[in-house]
C-alpha cells in the first residue's frame, strides 16, 4: 500500500505526517491516547477536510545516528521487548513500520517505533529487511558488532525464527527461567555465586568499550575549545588589568576585562561540566557494584555444623508467596524485601508475561513487619480483592490481579 507521507518541521518539533482513514478503530484509539514508550506519540489533525496522523519525533535522537555507539545485542533485545509490550495492547505488530529512518531512540537508547494502521506487512520479513538497512550503514572498524550483524542476518535467513526463537537467540531470559530462578539457588548455589561476581565484571566492560571513538575525538576537541577560551580569557584578563593601571579607567579597557572574565568562566564551567559527567558515569558502575556485592552477602551467608562438618547455605526468609489460579504458572516466593514483578527480563526479580502486565508492574515490601503491596505506575494498575489500589498491606488469603492472572497471597 503507496502511503502519502511527508516530513514537517514547527517551531522545535519535528513531525512524520501521514494521511488518515477516516474509520475508528480499536487500534487507532490506542495510538492516540497510549502512554507505551516504545511508540512514536501521535496525534489527529484535521487540515483541509482531511485527517493525518502526526508523529512527533522531534524529542528522540535518530538510530541512524547512534547506530555505531550503542551494542547491537542489546539494541535487538530492547526491540524485541518492545514487540511484546506493543502486542500486550492487542496491537498487530505487522502495523508497525520498521524502517531506519522512523526507528528512533530515546535517553536511554530504548527503541521508540512508529504504529501505523493503514501499513501492513509482515512483521518479520520487515525485520529482516531493516537488518539489510543496518548492516549497509554500520562501521566495519568494529569488528566484533560487524560479526554479529552478519551472525544475526543469517539466522534469520536460515531458520525463519518467530519472535520467541529470536529472544532465546539474543538471550533474553525467558519465563520458564525466571519462575525456576529461585530453586537453581537452592539446588545449585555455587554456580549462582559465580554468575553474580561475573556481572560486574561484565557491566564494568561493557561501560569501559561503550564510548565510541567519535566521543572521545568530540571530548578532546571540547577539552581543547576550553583551554583556548581560559588562556584567551586569562591574558585578555591581565593585558585589560595593564592598560586600566596605565591610562586610568578607560571604558573599553573595562569592557575588555568584563568579557576576559567571562570567558574565564565558560571555559572553567565547560570543564567542570565534562569532569562531572565523568564522575556520574563512574558512579553508575560503582553503584551497580555496591548492589551486586549487597546481593552477594546476603546469599553467601554460611555456618560451619559442627557433627558434621558440612556447610549449609542461609537464604534470606521469604515474606510471602502467590499462589497462582492458573495452574500453568508456577508459584511464586515473594524472597526478599523490595520484590519486583513484571514483564520485563531486566530490573525485576520475578518475569510473568501476559497480556495487560506492564514491564515493572507491582513491588511487595515490608513496612513495621508487614507485607505491604505498591503499583509501579503500571499501565493496567493492581486489584486487591477486586479494588484497584496504588499502595495498600497484605493480609493473607488476600487475592492479587496483576494483567489478567490472579493470585492468592500467602503469609510466611
Amino acid at each position: 500500500m503507496q502511503l502519502k507521507e511527508q516530513w514537517i518541521r514547527e517551531g522545535f518539533s519535528s513531525y512524520y505526517v501521514v494521511d488518515k482513514e477516516q474509520k475508528l478503530t480499536y487500534e487507532k484509539n490506542i495510538l492516540r491516547c497510549h502512554t507505551l514508550r516504545c511508540l512514536l506519540p501521535c496525534e489527529f489533525r484535521l487540515q483541509d477536510e482531511k485527517e493525518y496522523y502526526y508523529y512527533e519525533t522531534g524529542i528522540y535522537t535518530t538510530l541512524k545516528e547512534r547506530i555505531n555507539m550503542i551494542d547491537p545485542k542489546l539494541f535487538f533485545a530492547y526491540l524485541i521487548e518492545s514487540f511484546e509490550e506493543t502486542e500486550s495492547y492487542l496491537l498487530n505488530l505487522d502495523h508497525l513500520k520498521l524502517e531506519m529512518e522512523l526507528l528512533f531512540l530515546d535517553k536511554e537508547d530504548h527503541p521508540v517505533l512508529c504504529y501505523l494502521p493503514e501499513y501492513e506487512k509482515n512483521i518479520l520479513d520487515q525485520f529482516r529487511d531493516f537488518l539489510e538497512e543496518c548492516i549497509e550503514v554500520i562501521s566495519v572498524e568494529d569488528k566484533k558488532k560487524v560479526r554479529f550483524y552478519y551472525e544475526f542476518y543469517s539466522f534469520l535467513v536460515k531458520e525463519k525464527p518467530n519472535i520467541e526463537q529470536m529472544r532465546d537467540y539474543l538471550e533474553i531470559r525467558p519465563k520458564e527461567k525466571a519462575g525456576k530462578e529461585q530453586s537453581k539457588k537452592e539446588t545449585m548455589p555455587e554456580t549462582a555465586q559465580e554468575e553474580q561476581k561475573c556481572e560486574p565484571e561484565i557491566y564494568e566492560d561493557y561501560g569501559k568499550n561503550y564510548e565510541s571513538k567519535e566521543n572521545i575525538v568530540r571530548k578532546r576537541l571540547w577539552k581543547i575549545c576550553y583551554g583556548i577560551l581560559c588562556t584567551a580569557g586569562f591574558g585578555g584578563t591581565i593585558y585589560s588589568i595593564i592598560q586600566i593601571f596605565k591610562y586610568g579607567f578607560y571604558y573599553l579597557f573595562l569592557i575588555g576585562c568584563l568579557c576576559s572574565f567571562g570567558a574565564v568562566g565558560l571555559g572553567v564551567y565547560g570543564f567542570y561540566k565534562l569532569w562531572r559527567n565523568k564522575q556520574n558515569k563512574n558512579l553508575n558502575v560503582d553503584s551497580y557494584k555496591k548492589i551486586q556485592d549487597h546481593t552477594t552477602l546476603l546469599d553467601e551467608k554460611t555456618t560451619l555444623l559442627e557433627d558434621n562438618e558440612k556447610t549449609v547455605l542461609l537464604m534470606e526468609q521469604p515474606i510471602g508467596r502467590l499462589i497462582p489460579e492458573n495452574h500453568e504458572l508456577s508459584e511464586i516466593v515473594i524472597s526478599d524485601n523490595g520484590f519486583i514483578i513484571g514483564s520485563s527480563a531486566e530490573g525485576t526479580d520475578y518475569q510473568i508475561e501476559g497480556t495487560g502486565i506492564s514491564r515493572r508492574h507491582l513491588k511487595f515490601y515490608k513496612e513495621e513487619e508487614k507485607v505491604c503491596c505498591e503499583d509501579l505506575n503500571s499501565t493496567n494498575g493492581v486489584k486487591i480483592n477486586g479494588r484497584k489500589i496504588s499502595k495498600c498491606l497484605l493480609y493473607d488469603g488476600d487475592r492479587i490481579k496483576i494483567g489478567l492472572e490472579e493470585f492468592l497471597f500467602k503469609e510466611e
